[in-house]
């Protein structure tokens, strides 16, 4: 056996340990999704503060899945067998998503329910107020607002005395 395909075999043989090690260090580090679904389980968001920290925390994790995979899918094209390893690269970054997904959505729901329930406390201490005021409470739908004004109108023949004729 020659020294130079001794050598090629050897950086072969290194190269692929170098590559298994890489392998299992990235399987051993937890990933961009899984650090994101440990620090917000499910029912755990209760605060604005923890939704905005959550939906802030996803962008983070969706930049990092996107360029995780963008690698892995550029390392598929060194293979044989490309459109498998596509295939499958694929099918982990959908799962991927689909944690960071059940954050975001779980952090953007709780956001809606609190801006709807500040909104219910706006109109309730405005009706309060009006209440103690004497004064009656506009309504904020269109019909109700129609009728009022209906009401409210003077009748036609107590208009003023100079508008009464203009030539």
């Amino acid at each position: 056996m020659t020294s130079e395909r001794m050598f090629s075999r050897l950086f072969a043989c290194m190269a692929l340990l170098c590559a298994v090690a890489g392998v299992q260090a990235a399987e051993n580090e937890p990933a961009a999704e899984q650090a994101l679904a440990a620090a917000f389980p499910a029912q755990s968001i209760d605060t604005v503060e923890r939704a905005d920290a959550a939906r802030q925390a996803v962008a983070d994790a969706r930049i990092e899945v996107a360029r995780r995979f963008a690698s892995e899918k550029s390392a598929c094209y060194d293979r044989f067998f490309v459109s498998s390893c596509l295939v499958d690269v694929r099918n982990r970054e959908r799962q991927a998503n689909k944690v960071v997904r059940r954050v975001e959505v779980e952090a953007n729901a709780f956001l809606r329910r609190e801006r709807a329930a500040e909104r219910d406390r706006a109109v309730a201490q405005r009706e309060k107020r009006a209440a103690e005021q004497g004064a009656q409470s506009i309504s904020i739908t269109g019909a109700a607002r129609e009728d009022s004004d209906a009401a409210s109108d003077k009748p036609a023949d107590a208009a003023p005395a100079d508008n009464a004729e203009r030539p």
